[in-house]
């Protein structure tokens, strides 16, 4: 009898093996469209118990609980055994081989395929563990960090709200300082995971976890920087000019004499400097004393209303059970990653969002 932990690592070749006898005596568009077909089923299977591991993992931080990242970490090892298992990458590039006869999705659904297993190659199964061990740990380092003010544990909100609204220069620059310094947490771990990173691509012909990223883009990573350093030419006389505005009103509004050639940070509205609307007042116009008559649940039902008069469907009732849209309670022994984002978890149905 073969045990669950051996079925688990035999998995991925019974999968790629089944595919194959069922190709028997077929055209190689439909082969690798079975096989397309067989990696997909259980890809689906193991996304979803990825996605349902890190959702605990980023929205119940306990800090000295190790039970959500366990869960996490062996749910990504499953996933990295299966797409980065060699059987399913080898399978893979001899289907490439053929691409020219094959529609293009298809061809790019088998791009993807190796894509995802140049991210986990078998090859180098150890370090792949480590990094995706060290990814878990980071993700609960940054959204389980205690910020804190003159000795007082704030939110990133609190922060928001300081360097939106507060004009003592002072004030700022101790609300923008502490959004940094988890920084300072982060430093060495981050420093392995980029070396972790470079380390696991490389055995499928990557130079870097860069040049893997922009692969998926059909491009390299000189290319990218060509393109954006064009952009960035394009753009900046709009931005110098964008740039010398703000300079100007932001010392008026701070009160300092001497207007600096560069903005300090602390100085912007927003703890990474991306967005300046906080910058512009208009007459008249205040939608934040109309907003504060509505009760949060009609927010998030005003964005739906806007996608379903486009044509799109309703979210299911599902979205409203599952979702962590609001902050952790006052009080509460836990945390959560506050930085908003949405969720496929299933890959169907299930679509959460994360927020505060």
């Amino acid at each position: 009898m073969i045990s669950t932990r051996r079925a688990a690592l035999l998995l991925p070749f019974a999968i790629a093996a089944l595919a194959a006898l069922s190709s028997c005596g077929k055209s190689p568009q439909q082969k690798a469209e079975a096989f397309v077909a067989t990696y997909s089923q259980e890809y689906q299977r193991l996304a979803y118990d990825v996605n349902k591991a890190e959702w605990e993992t980023n929205t119940h931080i306990v800090e000295g609980d190790t039970t959500n990242a366990a869960r996490s970490v062996a749910a990504k090892k499953a996933m990295a055994d299966f797409t980065g298992n060699t059987e399913n990458i080898e399978t893979t590039r001899k289907f490439l081989e053929k691409r020219a006869e094959f529609p293009y999705v298809l061809a790019r659904e088998l791009d993807y395929i190796l894509y995802e297993g140049a991210n986990n190659p078998a090859s180098v199964a150890d370090k792949v563990k480590q990094r995706l061990t060290l990814e878990t740990k980071s993700v609960e380092k940054l959204y389980g960090y205690d910020y804190q003010i003159d000795g007082q544990s704030v939110s990133t909100n609190q922060i928001d709200d300081i360097l939106r609204d507060e004009t003592n220069l002072d004030k700022r620059l101790a609300a923008w300082e502490t959004s940094k310094g988890v920084g300072r947490t982060l430093r060495g771990d981050l420093e392995q995971l980029q070396t972790l990173r470079n380390e696991t691509v490389q055995p499928l012909g990557y130079k870097d976890y860069f040049s893997y990223q922009v692969s998926e883009y059909g491009m390299t990573g000189g290319e990218l920087r060509a393109q954006m350093l064009q952009v960035m030419k394009e753009l900046r006389p709009l931005y110098r000019e964008l740039h010398t505005w703000a300079r100007y009103e932001l010392a008026k509004k701070y009160g300092v004499k001497e207007v600096p050639d560069m903005i300090p940070a602390h100085w912007l509205p927003n703890r990474w400097g991306q967005d300046w609307t906080a910058m512009v007042h208009v007459e008249g116009l205040d939608i934040d004393s109309r907003l504060k008559e509505k009760q949060p649940e009609w927010l998030a039902k005003q964005a739906e209303s806007f996608y379903v008069s486009l044509g799109f469907d309703a979210l299911p009732a599902s979205f409203w059970e599952r979702s962590s849209l609001y902050p952790a309670p006052e009080g509460a022994d836990w945390k959560k990653n506050n930085h908003a984002s949405a969720w496929h978890m299933d890959l169907d149905k299930d679509v959460r969002s994360l927020m505060s």
